[in-house]
């Protein structure tokens, strides 16, 4: 018999035993279904513990943001500027 207590799965074992191949063991799983009737295997892989979920990568290949990359500078930094007038090139400082 399967019970649900405090969000875990609890498979009590028969009482009294009636073979060594009878005996059962506890289950435990945080599915959120409550008390399971008919199919385990389905009320557990359609619960919110198979939910795919997408990660955010914090640090390696998968962590660069181009957006983010340049946020809060100008357009044209102020550094040294180029200017090419009738072929002579002009340093601004």
């Amino acid at each position: 018999m399967i019970q649900f207590k405090r969000g875990v799965i609890v498979k009590k074992k028969p009482f009294p035993p009636q073979s060594k191949a009878d005996h059962t063991q506890e289950i435990a799983l945080d599915h959120g279904r409550g008390v399971i009737k008919d199919n385990a295997l389905k009320a557990v892989v359609t619960s919110s513990l198979f939910r795919t979920r997408v990660v955010k990568a914090q640090k390696g290949k998968g962590s660069f943001k181009r957006q983010a990359k340049h946020k809060g500078q100008e357009p044209c930094t102020k550094g040294n500027r180029f200017f090419f007038v009738q072929g002579f090139s002009f340093i601004t400082a």
